[in-house]
């Protein structure tokens, strides 16, 4: 079966303005605001690794009193405030960081990016790609079909054509006849007075259309709604104009120019250091040669589903696991997800173990050898998760590990991927291994004792083993 191309387009100027307020009180060590710099970074890797998609893009507005839909309405978008001053000193750096990292560029004269996006997703979804649009435009919602999905990152939701339907009441092509009666006061539509979306989604669902709903106005229900409709009708046509993309925007490129690239890893490391973005350095960086790199995150309560992430890095290749217990704590769950990264190594190895915890962290370099020469390993109940201490002692010794602490939260990109991973487990493996029963009202006899039951180990993906054999399945 052969397995269609997936393109993600990103609404870019979208994602600026979410790292421009989502970031605050960022600078280079010269002094300079850098927060949707930083933001925009951080956003934009979180996307490349959770999804690697194999076709990518950028999209870019031009000036917005330069579009077409300015020319139609000049008060379109006229109440929004000019870009920020120290946003605009950001733009050139946010450019240099995609061309470091190999990422094209799109934008169009006259054209929002809204039609460039419907442009380029309607033409390749046509020639049989799966297209994602990255963004949280309600607008774009109408260019939605089978092929083309919209992805917004900050809420975590994918929305097809049926999402489409349960947000606005009607088909994805329906929603610019929404929006023209409704109006969108962030692009300053103006729609049709007294008449809100909801009331909006239900008149293009009883007539079809917003023209069908001006041509039958005389059968709505509410004389002063017939009488706006009547009105106001040249209103709601001009402003379904406005909302409705277009799929003609000038933009000449073909799918395979879009492919992803690898990034130029020594310029893109030299502008995050002129940036000071050394959070973000060691994402791009490979591991000294000859080192594998293992970074851990456990996710439990104390009596509960837990979940582990690992990511393992060695030279230029990576591979995330992740696993399920039905019942862990958060300090077990820690160990384990330490556990498994050593366990996929296949050979002896000089390994770097980085993790948020500092209980496995300073149990595996500070407390092991007390531990050991106190026999605390081996007599029975003399230590908490003595089990769990035993195979890392155990894995340990095979190779030569260096244990070393990070700060959760911070802004650390394994860290934060190892996190999710582990969470994510943890969500799915408690709805597919515990079912949910309901009430029983009389009190039932006691269960016999729990066995515990073996981890659940998932791939998030598979990769391919480099020459030495370095990684193997978990």
């Amino acid at each position: 079966m052969e397995i269609s191309p997936r393109l993600y387009l990103l609404d870019g100027s979208s994602y600026i303005y979410r790292a421009y307020y989502g970031f605050r009180d960022i600078a280079t060590p010269g002094g300079m605001p850098a927060n949707a710099i930083f933001g925009f970074t951080k956003m934009l890797l979180d996307l490349l690794q959770e999804h690697r998609p194999e076709y990518f893009a950028v999209v870019f507005d031009p000036p917005r009193e330069n579009t077409f839909r300015r020319e139609m309405y000049p008060d379109y978008k006229a109440q929004r405030d000019a870009m920020p001053e120290d946003l605009v000193s950001q733009l050139p750096y946010l450019r240099k960081i995609l061309q470091t990292l190999n990422i094209p560029i799109l934008e169009a004269s006259r054209f929002e990016a809204d039609d460039v996006i419907a442009t380029l997703a309607a033409r390749f979804a046509a020639e049989g790609a799966d297209v994602t649009v990255v963004t949280g435009d309600k607008d774009l919602l109408q260019i939605v079909t089978d092929r083309i999905a919209l992805l917004d990152t900050m809420k975590g939701k994918r929305s097809g054509p049926q999402q489409v339907v349960e947000r606005f009441g009607v088909p994805p092509e329906l929603v610019a006849d929404v929006l023209g009666l409704a109006g969108d006061s962030g692009d300053n539509i103006p729609g049709v007075p007294g008449i809100g979306e909801k009331i909006a989604a239900k008149l293009v669902q009883q007539f079809g259309s917003l023209e069908k709903v001006l041509e039958w106005r005389s059968l709505v229900n509410g004389k002063s709604r017939r009488e706006n409709l009547k009105t106001h009708a040249e209103q709601a046509i001009l402003s379904k104009a406005l909302a409705t993309v277009r799929y003609d925007a000038p933009v000449d490129v073909s799918l395979a120019e879009l492919q992803s690239r690898p990034a130029s890893v020594q310029e893109l490391v030299s502008l995050l250091r002129e940036l000071g973005f050394a959070a973000l350095e060691v994402a791009f960086t490979p591991p000294p040669p000859g080192i594998v790199e293992i970074y851990s995150d456990g996710s439990g309560r104390d009596s509960g589903p837990g979940g582990y992430g690992v990511i393992l890095r060695y030279g230029e290749h990576e591979k995330e696991l992740s696993g399920f217990e039905p019942s862990s704590t958060s300090q077990r769950m820690e160990l384990i997800a330490a556990i498994r990264g050593l366990e996929a190594l296949n050979a002896p190895s000089r390994v770097r173990v980085f993790s948020d915890s500092q209980y496995l962290v300073r149990g595996m370099s500070e407390w092991l050898a007390g531990w050991i020469r106190a026999g605390r390993l081996e007599t029975p109940d003399a230590l908490k998760n003595q089990d769990l201490w035993r195979q890392l002692a155990d894995l340990s010794a095979r190779h030569k590990v260096e244990w070393e602490w990070v700060a959760g939260h911070a802004g650390h990109p394994f860290n934060e991927r190892c996190d999710k991973l582990a969470k994510r487990a943890a969500e799915e493996g408690a709805r597919a291994v515990i079912p949910v029963t309901p009430e029983i009202p009389t009190i039932p006899p006691s269960p016999p004792p729990v066995q515990p039951m073996p981890l659940l180990c998932t791939e998030e993906r598979t990769f391919d083993e480099e020459a030495d054999g370095q990684f193997r399945l978990c």
